[in-house]
């Protein structure tokens, strides 16, 4: 099995997961603000713990967003140089699909929408279609809270995610499920493995964070 660092800050969040030699170590605190503070340190603290080297890895994942500006460029520059000086390749993941890994996984729920607080009175929105074979189709978009149409959902929809506070009113009419979670690198974690094992791998100059624009952004798993 491939060792793996993920790192996933989109959110208040400072979350890592380490996989190396089929043992897995995890650590994740909200830290608002202090990220720049942290990552590094806690990065290292991780790898001595697991008596391991960056060179002795394959490959660094990042929640790439959307989400907070800075963590985001945190994540992805870090990992961008830690990837470069070890000669390492990278791994993207939305931390909107982030969000939703966690439902399914517990819940196995096929309809699932992580919603972000995206300010200036927005929203991040991710909506998951999956099935026994696991994710079937994303998309991924910005919507002003008060248009957020909710017509396509129903009392099956799980939503996810510190932006359901947002609406929470409303999306209690249409569902019950809802959880106001933050992305966390051990889900992060469980969809790299599946990236790697399929060789969806990225050089680290590759590597970006995901800002989304007004307009809908299709993708098939």
């Amino acid at each position: 099995m491939a060792n793996i660092l993920a790192i996933e800050t989109s959110s208040d969040a400072c979350s890592l997961s380490l996989l190396f030699h089929n043992s897995e170590y995890h650590f994740h605190e909200i830290l608002p603000k202090q990220h720049t503070e942290r990552l590094l340190i806690e990065i290292k603290r991780l790898l001595r713990l697991a008596n391991a080297e960056l060179k002795e890895l394959d490959a660094i994942a990042v929640g790439c967003g959307p989400g907070s500006f800075t963590g985001i460029r945190l994540a992805c520059s870090v990992a961008q140089g830690l990837a470069f000086s070890n000669d390492l390749k990278t791994i993207q993941v939305s931390s909107l699909e982030v969000l939703a890994k966690n439902i399914y996984d517990k819940f196995k729920s096929e309809d699932i929408v992580s919603i972000v607080n995206a300010r200036m009175k927005q929203l991040y929105v991710g909506e998951f279609l999956y099935s026994e074979q696991g994710l079937i189709k994303a998309n991924l978009f910005v919507s002003p809270i008060e248009g957020f149409e909710l017509k396509a959902y129903n009392k099956n929809t799980f939503f996810v995610g510190d932006g359901c506070v947002l609406i929470e009113k409303r999306l209690n009419k249409i569902s019950k499920n809802l959880l106001v979670n933050l992305p966390s690198a051990k889900d992060l974690l469980e969809l790299a493995k599946d990236k790697y094992a399929k060789d969806e791998l990225l050089d680290p100059s590759k590597l970006l964070p995901v800002y989304l624009s007004g307009e809908e952004q299709w993708k098939k798993a």
